[in-house]
């Protein structure tokens, strides 16, 4: 049960290893490696089309409705696993509110993982910030969730002029809930802060192209990520200190930004 709860948590922020064990995600693999009973679901899609006069309020993190992101998940413990990500948008108690759906299902069949996760985000000029998160997962068959309780105010994205400075700094942190079938929910006791800090411009490549990135590194205590930024598509690549890596892999409804 720890090891899930421990994926649950990390594929939606982004993290991996914090329990600083990756051998239970092998073991746990291997073990249900010949099981073929696992029956993905439908793939997601956005409720809407794409505009093509609309402008993201911060090509960093491009919320476009009708947008859709394709990502290759490689997890240290030999997992695979495919990531689509859309985005809908909907006027909520007077203010344009993003809904960016996430939808993880694995590959390679170890784990039988599939997993859902809907954020919502609001712009504040060019920063964006985000409001809540919630994560729903079905791993070798044990179903859970997870709320992220953030503090108000947290940035997501930090403005375009700030992601231009080397060393430019800001923060978010959020408090957990654990749903688990047959227990009562289970908050967390301490808030978990993530410590985001722009380590400058870098050119990457990514089985969707070559592209002009800003490199932002994502840190929760020892454990965190390296993550590259292009404009007008976001996050194109991740690379976890424990091994896990992202890789942005096709995309429609988004375009490269010179």
């Amino acid at each position: 049960m720890r090891m899930i709860l421990v994926i649950v948590v990390l594929a939606a922020i982004g993290l991996s290893g914090c329990n600083g064990d990756s051998s239970n995600g092998n073991a746990n693999g291997n073990a249900n490696a010949n099981r073929t009973d696992f029956k993905p679901p439908a793939p997601i899609k956005p409720t809407e089309g794409v505009d093509p006069n609309f402008k993201a309020c911060n090509p960093y993190f491009p919320l476009v409705p009708g947008s859709v992101a394709k990502y290759v998940i490689n997890y240290s413990s030999g997992i695979v696993g495919d990531l689509t990500v859309v985005v809908d948008a909907a006027d909520e108690d007077g203010q344009k509110v993003f809904t960016q759906r996430s939808q993880l299902i694995d590959r390679s069949g170890g784990m039988q993982i599939t997993q859902s996760i809907v954020r919502k985000f609001v712009c504040d000029g060019s920063t964006v910030r985000i409001l809540s998160e919630k994560t729903e997962s079905n791993i070798a068959g044990q179903q859970s969730a997870v709320d992220f309780d953030y503090r108000e105010n947290s940035v997501m994205m930090t403005d375009p002029l700030s992601l231009a400075r080397k060393g430019t700094t800001w923060s978010h942190a959020f408090r957990t809930v654990f749903h688990n079938q047959g227990q009562p929910p289970s908050r967390s006791d301490l808030p978990t802060v993530i410590l985001f800090e722009v380590l400058g411009p870098e050119e990457v490549t990514t089985a969707a192209g070559n592209f002009k990135a800003i490199k932002i590194t994502r840190k929760v205590g020892e454990n965190g990520t390296v993550d590259h930024y292009a404009a007008g598509l976001g996050l194109v690549k991740r690379q976890s200190t424990e091994g896990t890596s992202w890789e942005l892999k096709e995309y429609s409804g988004l375009k490269a930004l010179d």
